[in-house]
Order: C-alpha cells, then structure tokens, then sequence
C-alpha cells in the first residue's frame, strides 16, 4: 500500500503531539494557537492505513522578538496575513526515513500557498535541522531554548509568490 497523506482531526493530532512531541503533558492540554481556526490544516501521514506522523499549520506571523525582527518588519517581503506557521510536526521514528515527512511539510506549504502564503516558518529542534534544510527552510535568528524541549532555531521558507520548490525533493 503507498504512503497517503490526507487531513486528520484534531483529537489524532493531539494524541501524537503527546506521544511524539510532549510527552510531559497530556493531549488536552497541547492546544495551539491557532489549532481551531478554519484556515488552519492538520494532516497526518499513513503507511499500511497506520498514522505515522503529523503536522500542522496555522496562519501566524513570525513575532518579532522571536526572528530578531524590528517592530512591523516583514521577513523576506511576507505580509504578516501571508505567513504560516508549522507546528507539531513529527513522524515516529520507525518509519523516519521514508519520505513521511517530506510529503506533510509538501502538503503544508500546498495548502499554505493556496491561500496565498508566502512564507512558511517553524521553531525547528536542533537535531532536526539538517531534515528541514532539506526541504529549503533557512535558519534565521538566534538558538533558543524551550523549556523540557532543548534547543530550537527559527527556520523560514519563502514559498510564493516567487518561493517555488526546492531541488531538494520538497
């Protein structure tokens, strides 16, 4: 059976952010801004009909305090309305490897560029950042800490409206 990826509901997603993500808190409690908004997308991957992974994103533009902005700067030309948040991003790390979560960050940016997204951003986990080079995120900032989770750095994507597709296999 080929890999899908399809939207999820919002129980799913929380259930994973717990599991995957936050294992210190329980799924009710990993609410994110955003999380309920009609725009927003949540979408899991699947191999054999079993969710593997999940992602969300959410239209929220990056705080300036957190992307070393001024107040009121835009980060590579993006309106705040056109800059989307990805969020609870995680596969389980049996199926890591296998294109998984290169076909959630390839639906978040679609559906982000569809209503008219320009820039996609996310506070990646240091140990993840090679995985979202790859997929045409940049660094920008400084390293962070959040607490109970290590080290994160913004990293930031232009996808539209002159932001296409990386080479890299996005």
């Amino acid at each position: 059976m080929d890999p899908e990826v399809r939207p999820v509901g919002i129980e799913q997603i929380r259930l994973l952010r717990h599991r995957l993500l936050r294992p210190r808190e329980r799924p009710e409690e990993l609410v994110y801004p955003g999380d309920d908004a009609p725009d927003t997308l949540h979408v899991g991957a699947f191999e054999g009909g079993r969710l593997v992974g999940i992602a969300s994103v959410v239209r929220e533009a990056i705080s300036p305090d957190l992307g070393g902005l001024l107040e009121g700067e835009s980060p590579d030309g993006a309106p705040p309305q056109a800059q989307w948040r990805l969020r609870g991003m995680a596969t389980f790390p049996h199926v890591r490897g296998r294109g998984h979560g290169a076909r959630l960050v390839r639906a978040c940016v679609e559906h982000a560029r569809g209503l008219d997204g320009w820039l996609l951003w996310c506070t990646a986990r240091l140990s993840a950042e090679g995985f979202y080079r790859r997929l045409g995120f940049e660094g920008r900032g400084l390293v962070f800490g959040v607490p109970g989770l290590g080290p994160h750095e913004l990293m930031v994507r232009v996808i539209g409206p002159s932001g296409g597709e990386p080479s890299r296999g996005a």
